[in-house]
C-alpha cells in the first residue's frame, strides 16, 4: 500500500504542471499519508545498521525526521548565505568571471565552475550558488532552465571525484572504503568525461547558438567593492563548512549555522546601517516553497527505506547479477529515481567484504552520483532546482534526460575499459 502510495505522489510531483497542481502538495502529502499508513497499521519497520535492526514506528520517524532536517537546515543555511550575498551585490561581481559574447561560451564556463564548485563546496550548494547566479544573468526563463539543467548535470559529475563533494562519496569516505586520493585517481577523468561529452553535445543545441545579453546592473563603485569583499567572505565561510567537519567533528547543518552567524557578524560590523535596514529582507526571500517540498520528498522516501524495500531491492539486484560491474551499472540508474542514500548504505553492507580502494567502491561512487542526473529528482541538486526554478519534472526528462545519460554512460565505459 505505501509503495502504491509512493508511485501515485510522484507521477502527480511528476505531471503536476498538466494538471496545474503545485508540487509541494503531492509531496507532503505522500510523506503523511505513508507514514500514516506504517503507523496506524503497525507495520514492522527496520533501521539499516550493517543489517536490518526492527524498531519502533514513532521512534523511527522521529530518527528519519532528524535526518531530513539536518538536510533541510543546510539548506536554509546555504540559501541564507546566497541571499546575503545577493543583497550587498556580490553576485553582480561575479558576472566578470562569466563574461561572453555566445551563449555556448556562457555554458562552458558555467559548466566548468559548477563542475570545479561542487567538489569544494558540494554539489548542492554549487547548485544552489550557480542557480541564483543565473538568476541574476538570464532574463529569459526557458534558456535559463537548459543552463540549470546542464548545471546539475555538472555539479553531480564534479561531487563524485571529492570525498565532500557528494553525500554518498562522503560516506564512502567516512566508511574506510576509499581513500582521497585513490578517489581522485579513479574518478576525476570518468567525472571529467561526464561534464565534457554531456556540454558537448548540448552546446549544439539550437537554444546554445548565437550571442548572449547578459544582464547588469549600473552599481557604483562602492558597491562593486561592497559586493566582491561579501561574495568572497561568504563563498570561503562555505569552503570551510567540510573543513568543520573533518577537524571538529561538526555535522554539516551546524557547521553551515555557523558560518551564516559568522557572515552576518560581519555584515553588522562592516556595513552597520544598511545590514539593520536588510537583514528582514534577507530571510524572506528564503524559498519556503522549496524546503517544504524537499521535506515531503524525503520523508516518502524515508518510509520505503524503513519497509525495508530499499535494502530489499538492493538484495535482489545483487543475487540477480553476478557481475559486480552490471550490479553497479544498475544501482546508478535505480539512484535516479529514489535516494541513492539509503541504496548507498545498503551497497556498503551488502559488498563489505570488499577491500577498501577495491574498484567496485568507485564503480558505485560514480553510478551513485551521476546517475542521480537521469531524472531531476534523483538527485538533491535536481530537487533543489526543482523547487527554487519551478522546473516541470517531464520537461527536464524530454530535453535533459539524455544528455545527461550520455554523459553516464560516456564515464562508466571508460572505468570498464580501465578498470
Amino acid at each position: 500500500m505505501v509503495v502504491l502510495v509512493f508511485i501515485f505522489g510522484y507521477l502527480f510531483i511528476a505531471f503536476g504542471n498538466f494538471i496545474s497542481l503545485n508540487k509541494i502538495i503531492p509531496s507532503i502529502l505522500m510523506s503523511t499519508i505513508c507514514w500514516s499508513i506504517i503507523i496506524f497499521f503497525k507495520l514492522p519497520v527496520y533501521e539499516f545498521n550493517n543489517f536490518l535492526i526492527k524498531k519502533n514506528q514513532y521512534n523511527l520517524l522521529l530518527f528519519h525526521l532528524g535526518k531530513t532536517s539536518e538536510i533541510l537546515f543546510f539548506i536554509i543555511g546555504a540559501m541564507s548565505i546566497i541571499s546575503v550575498i545577493d543583497e550587498f551585490f556580490g553576485f553582480e561581481s561575479l558576472k566578470k568571471l562569466f563574461f561572453s559574447t555566445t551563449k555556448r561560451n556562457f555554458l562552458w564556463k558555467l559548466n566548468i565552475v559548477s563542475f570545479l564548485l561542487s567538489a569544494i563546496i558540494d554539489n548542492l550548494t554549487a547548485t544552489i550558488v550557480l542557480i541564483s547566479l543565473l538568476k541574476k544573468t538570464i532574463n529569459n526563463y526557458k534558456d535559463r532552465l537548459y543552463y540549470i539543467g546542464l548545471v546539475i548535470i555538472s555539479a553531480n559529475a564534479g561531487g563524485v571525484w571529492s570525498p565532500i563533494g557528494d553525500i554518498t562519496t562522503t560516506m564512502l569516505w567516512i566508511s574506510k572504503k576509499v581513500t582521497t586520493i585513490f578517489l581522485i585517481k579513479k574518478i576525476l577523468i570518468p567525472s571529467i568525461i561526464c561534464m565534457i561529452s554531456s556540454t558537448l553535445i548540448a552546446s549544439y543545441m539550437p537554444v546554445f547558438n548565437g550571442p548572449i545579453k547578459l544582464d547588469k546592473k549600473k552599481l557604483s563603485e562602492n558597491d562593486i567593492k561592497e559586493g566582491s569583499f561579501i561574495l568572497k567572505i561568504g563563498l570561503l565561510l562555505m569552503l570551510l563548512v567540510p573543513i568543520y567537519k573533518n577537524f571538529i567533528g561538526i555535522p554539516p547543518y551546524m557547521g553551515i549555522m555557523f558560518s551564516l552567524m559568522i557572515l552576518l557578524i560581519i555584515c553588522k560590523i562592516n556595513y552597520k546601517d544598511k545590514f539593520n535596514k536588510s537583514i528582514d529582507k534577507i530571510f524572506k526571500r528564503l524559498d519556503l516553497s522549496s524546503i517544504l517540498f524537499f521535506f515531503g520528498i524525503l520523508l516518502s522516501v524515508s518510509s520505503l527505506e524503513s519497509l525495508g524495500l530499499l535494502f530489499d531491492l538492493s538484495t535482489w539486484i545483487n543475487n540477480s547479477f553476478h557481475s559486480w560491474k552490471i550490479t553497479s551499472l544498475i544501482l546508478g540508474l535505480i539512484s535516479s529515481i529514489i535516494d541513492n542514500v539509503p541504496l548507498m548504505a545498503a551497497s556498503i553492507s551488502m559488498f563489505s567484504y570488499y577491500p577498501i580502494n577495491h574498484n567496485l567502491w568507485y564503480f558505485i561512487a560514480y553510478v551513485s552520483g551521476t546517475g542521480g542526473s537521469l531524472f531531476l529528482i534523483g538527485s538533491a541538486s535536481g530537487v533543489a532546482a526543482m523547487g527554487i526554478e519551478k522546473i516541470d519534472f517531464i520537461w527536464y526528462f524530454k530535453k535533459i534526460s539524455w544528455i545527461a545519460f550520455i554523459g553516464y554512460i560516456s564515464g562508466y565505459t571508460y572505468l570498464l575499459i580501465t578498470t
